[in-house]
């Protein structure tokens, strides 16, 4: 029966389903965290037309207006600071922005951003000289306390086949920013905003003390977490995907994931085992993918024949075929074995009559006397 099954059916059609990953993207788009980008960005064009922007939309200590206080966030004294700002705000506000929603996410950036500003004015609203509050520094260190709170041992790339969790990322930088502060106590004019940064990360702690982001927040980031690390190479990837799974154990797609990745590394005693786990858990259409897979490596062996013929009745043909023809391929002895040649006549005999006569005769041959050929005769398949 197997070579007349293989025959019969079209490996094209069955293979068109695919048995690679299957890779369920959570699609959002950060639209505020590009929106703050653009508009940092717009600034600092207009800025170049201006010479005295800085001085007139930054922030003064001794001269605090309304204005300034919100402005300061949008200007910035280079390229490479306006630059560095950008890059950081791109990786963690759009990953705040993600997992929180939008409307939290401004909360988080702007009230952290307001905080630094207000912890800058108290430290300085002495000092004639104290230079001028600008950049989005307060607002980015809010997010990034915020964010590694909710997910302090998620895992981010650092370097090339390196990484490290949030939470250390976040803590080192916050570190420096203290190290700057402490640094320049006693002079008269500090050279960079150490204190606001201070002060933003302190927003991010007191919001998230405040804040309880959903935990539909922690599978975003963990699935944007996923594409950020492909360059990392399986091995960074299996471990951030464990680490995920034993958070979110019902997030499908990651599973398949974590199976994708251990067949790249040749693996499939593991991506065998993680394919079993999940296979009954899928719906319909990924579990074709991932049957045609378990073909591919022989991993239907560890399902029951009676799971198989029910699973075959949720798939469409020909994977329910080549499902129903694995319990067939088995020996004469197993109890199911003619259950399944009637499944397979049952399944064909609308779309391929040849493959529904031959069931019919190697169900005569082997099984002259057996109760499934009296089913057939009630039905009008066999005369």
């Amino acid at each position: 029966m197997k070579r007349t099954v293989n025959q019969d059916l079209s490996n094209s059609q069955a293979k068109s389903h695919g048995s690679d990953a299957i890779r369920t993207q959570v699609s959002k788009i950060p639209w505020v965290t590009l929106l703050l980008i653009a508009s940092n960005i717009a600034v600092a064009f207009w800025a170049v037309l201006n010479p005295n922007f800085a001085n007139d939309y930054g922030f003064r200590a001794s001269e605090p207006t309304l204005l300034t206080f919100f402005t300061n966030l949008f200007v910035h004294a280079n390229t490479l600071h306006l630059m560095a700002n950008m890059v950081f705000l791109a990786a963690v506000g759009a990953a705040v922005e993600i997992a929180t929603g939008s409307l939290r996410f401004s909360i988080v950036f702007f009230l952290s951003g307001s905080l630094g500003t207000v912890l800058y004015w108290l430290a300085l609203r002495s000092t004639v000289e104290a230079p001028v509050l600008i950049g989005a520094s307060g607002g980015i260190a809010g997010c990034a306390t915020y964010f590694s709170l909710k997910y302090t041992k998620l895992r981010v790339p650092f370097a090339p086949n390196r990484s490290t969790t949030v939470a250390i990322i976040t803590m080192a930088w916050l570190a420096l920013q203290l190290t700057g502060a402490i640094i320049k106590i006693g002079e008269p004019v500090t050279a960079a905003a150490f204190l606001a940064h201070l002060g933003g990360g302190l927003g991010g702690l007191l919001l998230r003390l405040v804040f309880h982001a959903p935990d539909l927040g922690s599978k975003r980031v963990g699935h944007a977490v996923y594409e950020a690390l492909i360059d990392q190479g399986p091995l960074v990837q299996i471990e951030h995907l464990k680490n995920h799974i034993k958070t979110h154990p019902e997030d499908m797609a990651m599973q398949i994931n974590l199976a994708n990745e251990y067949r790249t590394l040749g693996d499939n005693e593991d991506e065998k085992t993680i394919l079993l786990n999940v296979l009954f858990q899928l719906e319909s259409d990924d579990q074709v993918a991932v049957v045609t897979r378990l073909l591919e490596i022989d991993g239907l062996t560890h399902i029951s024949p009676t799971k198989r013929r029910m699973l075959a009745d949720n798939l469409p043909l020909p994977t329910s075929l080549l499902l129903l023809n694995s319990i067939v391929d088995m020996p004469k002895s197993e109890s199911q074995r003619p259950e399944a040649l009637l499944d397979i006549v049952r399944h064909a005999r609308n779309s391929d009559d040849q493959l529904a006569e031959n069931a019919l005769q190697i169900l005569k041959t082997d099984y002259p006397t057996h109760p499934t050929l009296d089913i057939a005769r009630q039905r009008g398949w066999l005369s």
